[in-house]
């Protein structure tokens, strides 16, 4: 049999047995073939352990999976979700770099040291963290505002101030990365494509853009869907050339 098909029929075998399998075996059975080497067969375990469930390591390691296996813009979309659950792993943040270095299309990052600092501040937890952080603060604080009503304890009411604070905060946070949800980012996972000026093929082509290179969403059309660079510049892509974040 030729080298080819043997290996199509390995990772058929092993898309078949991820699908009999729990996700915590397809995870285990991801590490395995990813130790020895086989990223493409790592990468299909991974996505069998995803699938209806959310878990940060196993996104980071479909990441590392893919990347390995030269799917760059496959693996970003991979680290930003592991890093959208898991914001304070260093791995994450550090791949997440990494993978963006290797793209074709070099994107200018803020160069304001304060805008990266408050960004960070307010990332620093998860969107679901940061909810529930701020649901359980503001709920202590209002419970020590009500003990400061009615008792008209001094240590209460300095007490719900120093619980609101935080519970701001929190909130702050959550609401960055629910802008970030609501902005639609998206990446491109094919080598290249052609951003045109209209939903499709008849239209002139403008900007060309290669595999890793993040964008937004800013319209659909059909097949078709508007992105958007940080820069500002942007143009009409097949849908099937990105892939969203969330």
């Amino acid at each position: 049999m030729p080298a080819s098909r043997r290996g199509d029929g390995v990772l058929t075998l092993v898309l078949a047995s991820a699908l009999a399998l729990t996700p915590v075996q397809s995870y285990n059975q991801g590490n395995q073939l990813y130790a020895r080497k086989d990223f493409a067969a790592a990468a299909e375990a991974y996505e069998a352990a995803l699938r209806g469930a959310h878990d940060a390591r196993a996104e980071y390691n479909l990441g590392n999976a893919l990347f390995k296996s030269g799917r760059i813009g496959e693996a970003i979309v991979r680290y930003r979700r592991a890093y959208a659950l898991a914001p304070r792993d260093a791995d994450v943040r550090g791949n997440l770099a990494f993978a963006r270095a290797y793209r074709l299309d070099k994107l200018l990052a803020s160069s304001n040291p304060l805008a990266r600092a408050l960004d960070g501040a307010f990332r620093w937890l998860s969107r679901r963290e940061a909810a529930l952080a701020a649901a359980l603060l503001f709920a202590l604080a209002a419970a020590a505002l009500a003990l400061w009503i009615v008792r008209r304890w001094a240590a209460a009411g300095l007490a719900a101030l120093v619980l609101a604070l935080p519970a701001l905060l929190c909130l702050l946070g959550q609401q960055v990365w629910s802008a970030e949800v609501r902005s639609q980012p998206a990446v491109v996972v094919v080598p290249e494509v052609s951003a045109a000026s209209g939903p499709g093929e008849e239209f002139k082509q403008i900007l060309l853009l290669h595999d890793g290179t993040e964008v937004r969403v800013r319209e659909a059309r059909g097949d078709w869907r508007l992105v958007q660079l940080p820069g500002g510049s942007g143009g009409w892509v097949p849908a099937r050339a990105i892939e969203r974040i969330y």
